[in-house]
């Protein structure tokens, strides 16, 4: 048996079980169960995004872009799995049964067929140039259910608050702070701010101060950085 030190000064061996934790997990309700969550006044906006995903859906199907056949396969096959994208003790038993200790928790828990996207498309589609109004109001209604589902377990799940950051800063701020006295951990913010001003303006500083004083890191999930492409790069190098 091999003995060493950790970080603390504390006597560690081979032997001991390693903590795994996950710095990248999705959860999230079906889309069409945010409505308790979202503003009565952005129900209707709410029913229109549903139609318009729904149409969306049959028009890929129809090109041939979405395979029906398949994703109803995968979540037959893999039905109680997925139910852990908002059922806390399904969850906890998928997270238990794969050894994880705690989570960062993202948004959208469906990659095949998003049926679990945030209201209005700000999960992990949250994007810069989002409408302000829908995109804080899909946020927030994503925000609050969140908090409800990490409530139980708060030490095993950090929630990652959606935050449209590219939006009127006073509402952007606001929302920071809510969501921190909500119990979320953490901050996403759209990959790439399109036609809205660079990370590094300085209109941005009251949300980077906000954040700092709340403790909750600002992440992003998946994207192409602005500008020139990587390959254009490489092309002409």
């Amino acid at each position: 048996m091999v003995t060493d030190k950790d970080a603390t000064g504390r006597d560690v061996t081979d032997q001991d079980p390693y903590l795994i934790i996950s710095s990248d997990c999705h959860a999230g309700l079906p889309t069409e169960e945010y409505r308790p969550y979202l503003d009565s006044r952005f129900h209707r906006d709410f029913d229109e995004f549903l139609a318009g995903r729904d149409r969306r859906r049959e028009e890929m199907t129809r090109l041939g872009i979405r395979n029906e056949a398949f994703a109803d396969k995968w979540f037959q096959d893999n039905e109680e799995g997925l139910r852990g994208g908002w059922d806390t003790a399904q969850r906890l038993k998928e997270l238990d049964g794969d050894g994880v200790a705690a989570e960062v928790v993202f948004p959208d828990a469906d990659a095949v067929d998003s049926r679990t996207a945030a209201p209005f498309g700000v999960g992990l589609g949250l994007s810069g140039d989002q409408d302000p109004e829908l995109g804080m109001a899909g946020a927030q209604a994503h925000n609050r259910w969140l908090a409800d589902f990490v409530s139980g377990h708060p030490e095993r799940h950090c929630g990652v608050a959606l935050l449209p950051v590219t939006a009127e800063p006073g509402r952007v701020v606001a929302e920071v702070y809510r969501a921190k006295e909500s119990g979320l951990g953490a901050l996403m913010i759209p990959s790439m701010w399109v036609d809205k001003e660079p990370y590094h303006d300085r209109r941005y500083d009251p949300v980077w101060t906000a954040a700092a004083e709340c403790g909750m890191p600002v992440l992003t999930h998946s994207g192409r950085r602005p500008g020139t492409s990587t390959a254009t790069i490489w092309a002409s190098m």
